[in-house]
């Protein structure tokens, strides 16, 4: 009966502390936010070219957008926005390193 289920074990057991999972979790999330943000200060800017951002589908104006490696242009916070959860382009889907 080695193999056996002991509940008496099972519930003596130390509770995951879900607490330090969350603030992991949290922390996890504010890294990928600096480094988008930092991978983004880092493209040049151009002027868009009168063209529109594949994000937002709204039209570049006088701010121009931010060039990703691959080419393709969206506005500042779009791409910012994207990269905070992917790493990847919007468009091509050519992965986007991160600032280093």
């Amino acid at each position: 009966m080695d193999d056996a289920f002991d509940l008496d074990l099972a519930l003596t057991m130390p509770e995951e502390d879900s607490t330090t999972e969350r603030n992991k979790c949290d922390l996890e999330a504010q890294l990928r936010v600096a480094a988008a943000r930092l991978t983004v200060k880092e493209m040049p800017t151009t002027a868009g070219g009168g063209g529109e951002c594949a994000v937002c589908v709204e039209g570049f104006g006088s701010g121009g957008g931010k060039q990703v490696h691959c080419g393709h242009v969206f506005h500042e916070n779009c791409i910012f926005e994207w990269l905070s959860i992917h790493n990847s382009c919007p468009l091509c889907r050519s992965n986007v390193p991160h600032a280093s």
